[in-house]
Parts: structure tokens; sequence; C-alpha cells
């Protein structure tokens, strides 16, 4: 609590402070608990001379303090101010005010409307703060800031944004909504692209409105998607958004100096913030931290507070951040052509938020150096940094990167490191009839999560229900999400157990790639080409829905639509992530899946440099691609491919009748690639090894052949070699050179009984795995990997004796 007597000390240079009744202690009216609900005391008003020192009310340049216990109604609009501390109580009164200070500090009540009584003039709050002044209760300068106070701002309530009901094409003046929105001449608006350019956004002006048409004050520049498409049963939506950027309750940076990026900021750090009905212009503060539009900073649970039906403009440092803070409610806001990340989760400490219903519109990257985190340079209109919340109804409608970015940090970064929260295992609450479009990167990325020093790392999201108990696995569950026209993406999963279901995936380069084990799209509409024909991508992209990568991953009840484009590479519904030099599954599927007008599988031939191309495989669960149920795909590849395989020219690919397995050598301190295998049907392929790392190597391999190792360096000494999805049973005959004939071999786990040796070759290929023969005079190791009952690998490692 302030002491009166002290305010009253500050009486008399530029400070003003509403004249007590007796400058005494005993004024110590008002709550003890600035963030309690409690009545206002009746208010006095501001243009009331009789209650300011001297007389007169505050003149330009001076520092305003409103004491505790008292309240004053703002009724005229006063000349510039160096400052106002609010330890009282300030509302606005019901007619046209501006309010212009240097900042706003609020430790009492600074109203504007109530959530009951929405106000309905025009209210023009500036913020004129020098960037060289000095910081002020730790918030910098230029800013509205609560500090155990209440700040609600409540505008009249608004259509926020809505949709093209019809196509608008360049050079027209009226847009054709899907509903009749409130807006009115004057407002300004903000279309979205509708095509692969982000850029392609639109800052109009409304001149006239009559039902759902509305007629612009100039004509648009880009033509803007308007239908709504009906594709095999299932709705295809990229209509373009149209949102409202107006409000009567407006806060800005003086928008005479805040154009070299230094605008006005808000935030709270204690007390309560309830916000909607506002629009904020030339906000955020390029390049500072915490310099945000609308922030909550470590402010804990924030249940009741919200930032809601407002929006976000012409921002120098990103839109909404949630820093540190709990149980906000972000909801039906419109965010356009801000810097860096725009809805921003902080550190990964943040939970039970609820982000619904918002609308970002035109994500710029930063430059280098440029931004607050080095991932601004490729900024995610949502950036999410812990799956405990809710993220629901959102669009993220055109981005110089991402859509949205779960970027979970390992464990809490920022001014929340040391808390319990562990990302990258925690459950995902909700994620939900989100869409992305018109982004340069993926429009749903889980991947690249935050290291402490603000740079990324290649992120495994593994959920459990107990984030700190392996054997609680739960499926993280992407559901309903739509993502079209974003020039490199749709979705990039990397994790373990994700599921994207129902999802539409319509007019991207790509329409999704798990980097993922046990992750799946299930129940989906892949989409190449749809009836928005809107923008093109870079020549000689081909458009492909559904990428193989990692595993296992798979494709159950998936319809392909439209993937028909000629080419080098022509467009396919099915494919393998491109020039991959990694492992991938064999146990990687389709099942039930359906194309109408679409290839349904193209590849690449392998690249030399590559081995994960030359492993790619494929199982036709159930014939739907191929036309024979339990068949392979392959890679076109002569390793890959026997006698009993087809050849498809069409998709540059094999079918086989038969398995694949993976196979794996490596060595812990010796390099064993590169090397060659040869089948028994001389057949050969050669392997770089795993990407930096050429003590691993790998290939798809068919079960029940031998194969010969030809290393093309130093022969290891220490080689491990295992089979891995395999079904009990399943066997391969290796022979690789080894120099001496002193030598253990253990298989699987067991290392305290190595394995017996065969007295001849006969032997070792009749036997189930439990020998090794040794062929002396051809420096030669022979070994038979066998899958036992139960299990579905198999692993004999070798070393001298």
């Amino acid at each position: 609590m302030r002491d009166p007597l002290a305010i009253c000390a500050r009486l008399g240079v530029l400070s003003f402070a509403l004249v007590l009744a007796a400058c005494s202690a005993d004024d110590t009216d008002g709550p003890t608990d600035p963030g309690s609900e409690q009545p206002l005391p009746p208010a006095v008003r501001w243009s009331d001379r009789t209650i300011w020192p001297g007389g007169a009310v505050p003149a330009a340049g001076a520092a305003v303090v409103i004491p505790q216990g008292r309240h004053v109604l703002l009724d005229v609009s006063p000349p510039p101010l160096a400052s106002l501390t609010v330890d009282g109580a300030l509302t606005f009164d019901d007619a046209d005010l501006a309010l212009t200070a240097a900042y706003i500090l609020v430790h009492g009540t600074f109203q504007v409307g109530t959530e009951g009584h929405p106000y309905t003039r025009q209210a023009t709050i500036t913020l004129t703060g020098s960037p060289d002044a000095a910081s002020v209760s730790g918030m910098g300068n230029r800013f509205l800031g609560v500090v155990g106070g209440t700040l609600d701002l409540h505008g009249e309530p608004r259509t926020p944004w809505t949709r093209l009901s019809t196509t608008a094409p360049a050079g027209a003046t009226t847009l054709t909504l899907e509903t009749a929105p409130d807006w009115r001449p004057g407002d300004k608006l903000v279309l979205a692209s509708s095509d692969f350019d982000p850029t392609h956004a639109e800052l109009v002006t409304v001149a006239d409105v009559s039902g759902p048409s509305v007629t612009l004050a100039q004509p648009l520049a880009f033509a803007h998607y308007g239908e709504l498409q009906t594709i095999e049963g299932r709705t295809v939506d990229e209509r373009a958004e149209v949102g409202l950027l107006t409000r009567n309750v407006l806060i800005q940076g003086d928008s005479a100096t805040s154009a070299a990026g230094y605008g006005g900021h808000m935030m709270g750090m204690s007390g309560t913030l309830r916000v909607e009905g506002v629009e904020l212009h030339f906000m955020g503060q390029k390049g500072l931290v915490a310099r945000y539009p609308m922030h909550w900073h470590m402010m804990g649970p924030v249940d009741g507070q919200y930032f809601a039906g407002s929006s976000v403009w012409k921002s120098f440092n990103r839109c909404v951040t949630v820093h540190g803070t709990d149980n906000a409610r972000v909801e039906n806001n419109v965010c356009y052509d801000n810097l860096g990340h725009g809805y921003f989760l902080e550190d990964g400490a943040e939970t039970g938020n609820l982000i619904a219903g918002n609308l970002g519109v035109r994500t710029r990257k930063t430059a280098d150096g440029e931004g607050v985190l080095p991932t601004d340079t490729k900024a995610a209109t949502f950036w999410i940094t812990n799956p405990d919340n809710t993220i629901r109804g959102n669009v993220a409608a055109g981005s110089d990167a991402f859509g949205f970015w779960y970027a979970l940090p390992a464990s809490p970064t920022g001014l929340s490191s040391g808390a319990a929260d562990l990302p990258r295992t925690t459950p995902l609450r909700e994620f939900s009839g989100n869409v992305a479009h018109s982004n340069r990167r993926p429009g749903l990325q889980v991947d690249d999560g935050p290291l402490p020093d603000g740079n990324t790392e290649t992120t495994t999201y593994i959920p459990r229900t107990d984030p700190n108990d392996g054997n609680t696995a739960v499926v993280a569950h992407f559901n309903g999400f739509t993502a079209y026209k974003n020039s490199n993406r749709g979705v990039w999963l990397r994790g373990r157990n994700l599921l994207l279901s129902g999802a539409v995936l319509a007019d991207n380069a790509i329409g999704a790639t798990f980097a993922s084990g046990e992750t799946f799209v299930e129940d989906a509409l892949f989409v190449g080409e749809s009836g928005n024909a809107l923008g093109t991508l870079q020549a000689g992209t081909p458009r492909r829905g559904y990428e193989f990568y990692d595993g296992r991953v798979g494709a159950d009840r998936v319809t392909f639509v439209n993937y028909t484009a000629a080419g080098s590479i022509p467009s396919s519904a099915l494919g393998f992530n491109r020039t991959n030099g990694f492992p991938v599954s064999t146990a990687n599927f389709a099942g039930a899946l359906t194309f109408v007008n679409a290839l349904p599988y193209y590849i690449e031939d392998p690249h030399a440099d590559k081995d994960g191309d030359k492993a790619a495989v494929f199982f036709d669960r159930d014939g739907a691609v191929t036309g024979a149920a339990g068949s392979y795909v392959t890679a076109n590849s002569p390793f890959l491919a026997t006698a009993a395989c087809t050849a498809r020219p069409e998709w540059n690919a094999f079918v086989c009748p038969h398995r694949f397995i993976a196979f794996t050598i490596r060595s812990d301190a010796e390099n064993v690639a590169p090397l060659t295998l040869v089948r028994d049907d001389a057949a050969a392929l050669g392997l770089v090894g795993t990407p930096g790392n050429p003590t691993s190597a790998f290939a798809s391999m068919v079960p029940g052949r031998g194969y010969t190792v030809q290393y093309s360096g130093t022969t290891p000494l220490r080689p491990r070699i295992t089979l891995n999805g395999a079904l009990a049973g399943e066997w391969v005959l290796v022979t690789l050179p080894y120099p001496q004939a002193s030598l253990l071999v253990t298989r699987d786990s067991d290392s305290s009984h190595p394995l017996a040796a065969a007295p001849d070759q006969a032997t070792l290929e009749a036997g189930a795995g439990d020998t090794y023969w040794y062929d002396a005079g051809a420096g030669m190791l022979h070994l038979k990997l066998v899958t036992r009952s139960g299990k579905t690998s198999a692993t004999l490692r070798v070393e001298p004796q």
C-alpha cells in the first residue's frame, strides 16, 4: 500500500495528485488487495479544477498521479502528459476522449467500459515515451503497464473476422462475405492472401456496407479466393479471411516516431488484465525483450483474464505474449503485419491457456540480429512451447515461415528456467480445427525446440500421461487441421505416438511428412490441385500428398485427389522424403487409401550419397495402392528388387510380393562405411553411412537371402549387425571379412554366452543362428542372424578374443 503523505509530498513540481480532504495518514481507504473486485469510490471529474493543486487541471508535460483511494472520471482530453500513474482509479466518461502520455502505470484501476457495459464512444490512448528515457518499474518506457492493479478495457463488440463467400478478383471494389458484419464506412480491414504468397494480403478501407456486401474505397491489387468446395464428400475451405482492424478503443504508439520500430507496449506484471474490443496499432518495440503489444509477464495463474475480440496491427515485436502465465484466454483476435513470432507462449512453462478463434495475417520474419530470439528469423504466427494448452479454431494466414510451430524445449527456458515442466513429454491438451495457409514453410511444424540460448535443436515429441515416466505413452491427437497453399509443406511432425486425423490438406507443395515413429494420418483428404488456381509454385515443383520418412509411419483411410501434374518429377499421392540419408522403417505402410484422378506413387532414383533413398520401401497392407494386398513398393534399385518383383515404370518403382527387413551394421568406435553389400544373386548396393556418422550404415533387404559385406576401408574388429522389423524365424546370412580366427560372437543381449564355432558353412546355414563359421583360408566370417520367438530383431556382436 502506498503512503498518502508521501504522495502529498510529491505535489508542487510537475507532479499532480488529487487534493485530499486533508492530506493525512488517516485517509487510507481502498482495497488492500489491488486485484480484489471491490466497488470503486464515487468519482470526481478530471475537468474539475478545484481538485487539482493551484486550482488548475494538469498542463502539458505534467507527471500526474491519482492517489490510492480516489476515483477520477476522465471527462476531457488532457494535453500530452509526461506520465500518468494510477494508484487509485481512472475511468473514461461516456464521451470521445484522447489520452496521451509517455507512459501509464496502473497500481489501482484503469477502466474504459466494463464487461456489462462496453465503451461505445471513441477512446484513443497514445504512448509517447522516448527510447532514451529511464526504465520505469522494469517496463522500459512508452507503455501501459499493470503492477498489482486492474486494467479493464472493453470496447464495442464487433465482428472480428469472417471469410469471403465469392472470389474477389484483382481490381474488384466489392467483397461479398459469408456473414453480414457490423462494419462501417472508414473501417480498416485486412484481406488475407489465398495463394502461395503471404505478401498478397491487403489493407483496405470500407466505403459502404450493405448486408454481406462490403464496398471498398480502393480496388484490390490481388485476387482472393472465395468459393467453398466439396471434394469427395469433404468440404475444402480455401476462402480468404477478412479481418476488422478498427476498434473504438485505440491504444497506439506515437505514429510520428514509431516508424523506426519503437512502438508502445502493454504489459501486466501482476494484477488483472481484461481487454476486449481494443485496437493496438504501432505497438511493440523491435528487438527488445518483454516489449510486446499485449503481454502477461510472469503472472502465474490468471483465471478470468483475457485478451479478446481485439486487433493488433503494424506491430514491431509480436502480437500477444503469454509469458510464465497460466489459464489466460486469447480469443477471437486479429493480428496483421507483425514482426517476429505472433501469438507467443514464451518459455515452455505456460499451461492451461486458451488460444482460440484468432486470425494471424502476414507474419514477417526478422533480419539476423533484429529479433528477440534467433528463431524470429523464421517466425511462426503461433509459437507454442508447451503442449498443455488449448489451440482451437485459429487461422495462420500467411507467414514468411511457419503457421503453427510447436517449438518444445526440454525444460522451460528464460525466466522460467528451473520450472518442473517437461514440454517434450507433456500430453497434448488440444489442437483442433486450426487452419494454416499461404505460409512459406510448414503450416504445422512439430520439431526444432529451443535451447537455453534461443537457438534450436532437432526435437522429438513423445507425449506421456506422466511426463517423467517412459512407460505412460499417450497419443497426441492433432484433429481437424486444414492446410492449403503452403509452398513447403502442410504438416511436418517429428515425434512418437502422434496422430493427424480428420485433416484436409490441399494445394500444398507437400501435404504431410512425418519424421516420426508410430505416427499416422487417418481419415484425411489430400488434394493436389483444387479449384483454387491462384498462385503458382516455383517452376518444376511437383505436388506430393503424403511422404514416408523414418517410421513406423503410415496413412490409413485417406483419400487423394488430383495428383496428376506431369514433369521431370511428376506429382503423386504418395512418395518419400527426398534426398534422405537417414534410416527408414520397412514397416511404413499404406492402408484403405482411395485415389481419384491421382498417380498413386512416385519416387525419384536414389541419390548415390543418400542411403535413405536406397532403403525406401513401404507395405501396401490391403492392396489399395498396388492391387495386391501384402505387397511392398520399393525404390528403383536392383538391390531391392528380385525376380519376383514387377517393375512399375510410371512410378519409377517395383512392386514385390515378399517382405523387407531393416539391416544395420555399426561399430562403437570404428568406421564401417563406406561399404558395399552384395546379395547372393550379385545385386550390389553401395552405402556411404549415416550422415555425419560413418560408424553406422543401414539398408533394407529381403530376408532369407545371403549377403556379403565389402569394406572400402580398414576392416572393423568390433562390428555389430542387427535386423529390425523381422518376424520370428526370419533370417539372413551375412559374410564379412575378419582378420583373425580368435574371436567372440554374442547374440542379442546375451554377452555371457558366446556362440560356438560351426565345423563348416553348411552346418551354420542349417542352424538356428546359434553358431558362426570362420573360413581361415579366405579370412571371412560367416554369420546367420535369426529372429527368435517373441522378438522383432536379431543382433550379433563380434569382437577379437
